[in-house]
Protein backbone atom coordinates (compact mmCIF):
# COMPACT_ATOMS: atom_id res chain seq x y z
CA UNK A 1 0.00 0.00 0.00
CA UNK A 2 1.37 3.88 -0.65
CA UNK A 3 1.41 6.13 2.04
CA UNK A 4 -1.15 8.03 3.10
CA UNK A 5 -0.16 11.17 4.22
CA UNK A 6 -1.56 13.67 6.99
CA UNK A 7 0.85 16.17 6.80
CA UNK A 8 3.75 17.05 5.16
CA UNK A 9 5.95 19.82 4.07
CA UNK A 10 8.86 22.14 4.26
CA UNK A 11 9.27 24.26 8.19
CA UNK A 12 12.51 26.56 9.66
CA UNK A 13 14.91 24.52 10.95
CA UNK A 14 17.89 25.45 13.02
CA UNK A 15 19.14 25.51 9.72
CA UNK A 16 16.85 26.05 7.14
CA UNK A 17 14.41 24.21 5.78
CA UNK A 18 13.31 20.62 6.92
CA UNK A 19 11.24 17.67 4.97
CA UNK A 20 8.73 16.36 7.29
CA UNK A 21 6.35 13.55 6.32
CA UNK A 22 3.19 12.19 8.84
CA UNK A 23 0.93 9.74 8.86
CA UNK A 24 -1.05 7.03 10.37
CA UNK A 25 -3.29 6.61 13.43
CA UNK A 26 -2.92 10.13 15.41
CA UNK A 27 -3.72 8.85 18.41
CA UNK A 28 -0.92 6.05 18.50
CA UNK A 29 2.47 5.60 19.58
CA UNK A 30 4.78 8.53 18.07
CA UNK A 31 7.43 7.09 16.21
CA UNK A 32 10.71 9.42 14.20
CA UNK A 33 12.56 7.70 11.84
CA UNK A 34 15.95 8.98 11.25
CA UNK A 35 17.59 7.77 8.11
CA UNK A 36 20.93 6.97 7.18
CA UNK A 37 23.51 8.13 5.41
CA UNK A 38 22.46 9.27 1.73
CA UNK A 39 18.44 8.17 2.81
CA UNK A 40 15.96 10.20 2.58
CA UNK A 41 12.21 9.74 4.19
CA UNK A 42 11.96 6.91 1.69
CA UNK A 43 14.62 4.42 3.14
CA UNK A 44 11.41 3.35 5.60
CA UNK A 45 8.89 3.40 2.66
CA UNK A 46 8.29 -0.39 2.72
CA UNK A 47 7.64 -0.23 6.20
CA UNK A 48 5.41 2.22 6.94
CA UNK A 49 1.84 0.67 5.29
CA UNK A 50 2.44 -2.10 7.90
CA UNK A 51 2.49 0.57 10.54
CA UNK A 52 -0.82 2.50 10.20
CA UNK A 53 -1.78 1.75 14.16
CA UNK A 54 1.16 3.97 15.10
CA UNK A 55 1.62 8.15 14.33
CA UNK A 56 4.58 8.06 11.56
CA UNK A 57 6.88 10.84 11.50
CA UNK A 58 9.73 10.89 8.72
CA UNK A 59 11.94 13.84 7.62
CA UNK A 60 15.17 14.65 5.67
CA UNK A 61 17.99 15.80 7.66
CA UNK A 62 19.65 18.92 6.76
CA UNK A 63 21.82 18.77 3.46
CA UNK A 64 19.68 15.33 2.74
CA UNK A 65 16.22 14.66 0.25
CA UNK A 66 14.11 17.72 0.29
CA UNK A 67 15.53 19.70 2.81
CA UNK A 68 18.11 22.41 2.46
CA UNK A 69 21.69 22.30 2.64
CA UNK A 70 23.53 24.76 5.06
CA UNK A 71 27.40 25.34 4.75
CA UNK A 72 28.38 23.43 8.03
CA UNK A 73 27.40 20.54 9.53
CA UNK A 74 28.65 18.35 12.20
CA UNK A 75 27.00 15.72 13.99
CA UNK A 76 24.66 17.56 16.75
CA UNK A 77 23.25 19.33 13.40
CA UNK A 78 21.54 16.22 13.26
CA UNK A 79 20.49 15.89 16.72
CA UNK A 80 19.08 19.68 16.39
CA UNK A 81 17.35 18.85 13.46
CA UNK A 82 15.49 15.84 15.45
CA UNK A 83 14.98 18.08 18.34
CA UNK A 84 13.13 20.83 15.52
CA UNK A 85 10.78 18.18 14.34
CA UNK A 86 9.82 16.54 17.53
CA UNK A 87 9.09 20.59 18.18
CA UNK A 88 6.93 21.53 15.09
CA UNK A 89 4.96 18.51 15.35
CA UNK A 90 4.45 18.75 19.74
CA UNK A 91 5.62 15.16 19.80
CA UNK A 92 5.53 14.40 23.39
CA UNK A 93 7.05 10.73 24.08
CA UNK A 94 8.82 8.85 21.21
CA UNK A 95 9.74 5.58 20.02
CA UNK A 96 13.05 6.51 17.69
CA UNK A 97 14.09 4.21 14.48
CA UNK A 98 17.24 5.00 13.22
CA UNK A 99 19.67 3.44 10.30
CA UNK A 100 23.53 3.40 10.26
CA UNK A 101 24.57 6.98 10.95
CA UNK A 102 20.94 7.74 11.89
CA UNK A 103 21.28 5.10 14.50
CA UNK A 104 24.28 7.37 15.91
CA UNK A 105 22.19 10.15 15.88
CA UNK A 106 19.29 8.47 17.60
CA UNK A 107 21.31 7.18 20.53
CA UNK A 108 22.77 11.01 20.90
CA UNK A 109 19.14 12.46 20.86
CA UNK A 110 17.86 9.36 23.94
CA UNK A 111 21.23 10.52 25.76
CA UNK A 112 19.98 14.17 25.53
CA UNK A 113 16.35 13.71 26.03
CA UNK A 114 15.82 10.48 28.28
CA UNK A 115 12.52 11.29 29.34
CA UNK A 116 11.43 11.87 25.59
CA UNK A 117 12.80 8.34 23.88
CA UNK A 118 10.93 6.06 25.27
CA UNK A 119 12.39 3.17 23.23
CA UNK A 120 15.11 2.71 20.30
CA UNK A 121 15.09 0.74 17.61
CA UNK A 122 18.74 0.84 15.47
CA UNK A 123 19.42 -0.83 12.44
CA UNK A 124 23.29 -1.12 11.94
CA UNK A 125 24.18 1.76 13.68
CA UNK A 126 27.58 3.14 13.22
CA UNK A 127 30.13 4.29 15.95
CA UNK A 128 32.65 7.19 15.59
CA UNK A 129 35.36 6.22 12.97
CA UNK A 130 38.97 4.81 14.18
CA UNK A 131 41.73 6.89 12.39
CA UNK A 132 41.73 4.47 9.73
CA UNK A 133 38.21 4.88 8.88
CA UNK A 134 38.66 8.61 9.49
CA UNK A 135 40.47 8.66 6.53
CA UNK A 136 38.67 6.79 4.14
CA UNK A 137 36.18 9.15 5.00
CA UNK A 138 38.04 12.01 4.17
CA UNK A 139 39.16 10.62 0.54
CA UNK A 140 34.87 10.03 -0.14
CA UNK A 141 34.63 13.52 0.55
CA UNK A 142 37.17 14.77 -1.73
CA UNK A 143 35.94 12.40 -4.60
CA UNK A 144 32.56 13.68 -3.86
CA UNK A 145 32.91 17.20 -4.12
CA UNK A 146 35.39 16.38 -7.07
CA UNK A 147 32.56 13.97 -9.04
CA UNK A 148 29.40 14.46 -7.69
CA UNK A 149 27.27 11.53 -6.24
CA UNK A 150 27.90 9.43 -9.66
CA UNK A 151 31.85 8.64 -8.30
CA UNK A 152 31.00 7.21 -5.05
CA UNK A 153 27.08 5.58 -5.53
CA UNK A 154 27.58 1.87 -6.86
CA UNK A 155 30.71 1.48 -4.82
CA UNK A 156 28.85 2.30 -1.80
CA UNK A 157 25.17 0.09 -3.33
CA UNK A 158 28.22 -2.86 -3.11
CA UNK A 159 29.40 -2.98 -0.45
CA UNK A 160 25.60 -1.85 1.25
CA UNK A 161 24.21 -4.77 0.13
CA UNK A 162 24.24 -8.33 1.12
CA UNK A 163 25.47 -10.64 -2.15
CA UNK A 164 22.02 -12.35 -2.40
CA UNK A 165 20.39 -8.95 -2.27
CA UNK A 166 22.38 -8.04 -4.72
CA UNK A 167 21.25 -10.55 -6.94
CA UNK A 168 17.81 -10.95 -6.06
CA UNK A 169 16.20 -7.75 -4.69
CA UNK A 170 16.86 -5.32 -7.74
CA UNK A 171 13.83 -2.82 -6.84
CA UNK A 172 15.06 -2.16 -3.32
CA UNK A 173 18.89 -1.78 -5.03
CA UNK A 174 17.49 0.74 -7.63
CA UNK A 175 15.41 2.27 -4.62
CA UNK A 176 18.98 2.79 -2.66
CA UNK A 177 20.70 3.99 -5.74
CA UNK A 178 17.94 6.60 -6.68
CA UNK A 179 18.50 7.61 -2.72
CA UNK A 180 21.96 8.14 -3.23
CA UNK A 181 22.16 9.61 -6.85
CA UNK A 182 19.28 12.43 -6.08
CA UNK A 183 21.48 13.84 -3.04
CA UNK A 184 23.00 17.00 -2.89
CA UNK A 185 26.56 16.21 -3.23
CA UNK A 186 27.65 18.33 -0.86
CA UNK A 187 25.02 17.61 1.72
CA UNK A 188 26.00 14.02 1.12
CA UNK A 189 29.99 15.56 1.98
CA UNK A 190 29.04 17.21 4.81
CA UNK A 191 26.87 14.50 6.49
CA UNK A 192 30.50 12.38 6.11
CA UNK A 193 32.83 14.57 7.83
CA UNK A 194 30.06 14.95 10.38
CA UNK A 195 30.59 11.11 10.77
CA UNK A 196 34.36 11.44 10.53
CA UNK A 197 34.26 13.88 13.56
CA UNK A 198 31.83 12.43 15.68
CA UNK A 199 31.76 11.10 18.88
CA UNK A 200 29.70 8.73 21.35
CA UNK A 201 27.21 9.44 23.00
CA UNK A 202 27.31 9.37 27.24
CA UNK A 203 25.76 6.14 27.61
CA UNK A 204 24.66 6.01 30.93
CA UNK A 205 22.21 8.78 30.22
CA UNK A 206 20.25 6.59 28.08
CA UNK A 207 17.50 4.85 29.40
CA UNK A 208 15.48 3.68 26.69
CA UNK A 209 14.47 0.22 25.82
CA UNK A 210 16.70 -0.51 22.61
CA UNK A 211 17.01 -3.04 20.12
CA UNK A 212 20.16 -3.40 17.96
CA UNK A 213 19.25 -5.11 14.99
CA UNK A 214 22.44 -6.50 13.07
CA UNK A 215 22.26 -8.30 9.58
CA UNK A 216 25.27 -11.02 9.60
CA UNK A 217 26.55 -9.81 6.20
CA UNK A 218 26.44 -6.52 7.03
CA UNK A 219 30.46 -5.44 6.16
CA UNK A 220 29.32 -1.24 7.66
CA UNK A 221 28.07 -2.19 10.64
CA UNK A 222 29.20 -5.57 11.78
CA UNK A 223 27.55 -8.02 14.14
CA UNK A 224 30.12 -7.21 16.37
CA UNK A 225 29.61 -3.84 16.35
CA UNK A 226 26.35 -4.03 17.54
CA UNK A 227 27.41 -6.40 19.76
CA UNK A 228 29.55 -3.68 21.43
CA UNK A 229 26.79 -1.40 21.32
CA UNK A 230 24.59 -3.39 23.52
CA UNK A 231 27.32 -3.75 25.88
CA UNK A 232 27.76 0.08 26.17
CA UNK A 233 24.17 0.29 26.69
CA UNK A 234 23.56 -2.16 29.37
CA UNK A 235 20.39 -4.36 30.33
CA UNK A 236 18.30 -2.30 28.79
CA UNK A 237 19.53 -3.52 25.27
CA UNK A 238 19.20 -6.54 23.25
CA UNK A 239 20.86 -7.29 19.91
CA UNK A 240 18.72 -9.23 16.86
CA UNK A 241 20.76 -10.52 14.17
CA UNK A 242 18.99 -11.34 10.80
CA UNK A 243 19.86 -13.48 8.66
CA UNK A 244 21.35 -13.10 4.88
CA UNK A 245 21.06 -9.42 5.70
CA UNK A 246 23.54 -6.37 4.71
CA UNK A 247 23.56 -2.93 5.85
CA UNK A 248 19.90 -1.69 4.29
CA UNK A 249 17.90 -3.92 6.76
CA UNK A 250 14.84 -2.26 5.80
CA UNK A 251 15.08 -2.63 1.87
CA UNK A 252 16.49 -6.45 2.72
CA UNK A 253 14.23 -7.62 5.66
CA UNK A 254 11.04 -5.32 5.53
CA UNK A 255 8.84 -7.44 7.26
CA UNK A 256 11.20 -8.78 10.11
CA UNK A 257 11.87 -5.07 10.58
CA UNK A 258 7.90 -4.35 10.95
CA UNK A 259 7.95 -7.12 13.62
CA UNK A 260 10.74 -5.31 15.69
CA UNK A 261 9.61 -1.84 15.70
CA UNK A 262 6.31 -2.98 16.31
CA UNK A 263 7.26 -5.21 19.34
CA UNK A 264 9.04 -2.14 20.94
CA UNK A 265 6.32 0.51 19.68
CA UNK A 266 3.85 -1.12 21.68
CA UNK A 267 5.18 -1.69 24.93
Amino acid sequence: MASQLRSYGLFDGPRGSLFFEREGNPEGQSILFIHGLGGTTNAYQPLVSHLTDFDLVRFDWSGHGQSSTPQTTNIDTYVNDCEAVIKHLGLQSVVVVGHSLGGLVALLLAAKLPLLVKALVLFGPVRPPPEAGQKAMAARVETVRQGGMAAVADAVISNAFASESLKKRNAEVALAREMLTRQHPEGYALAVESLKNSYAPDWKRIKALTAVVSGDADKVSSVAIGKMVVSDLGDSAEQVVLSGVGHWHMLEAPFKCVEIITKYSSQ
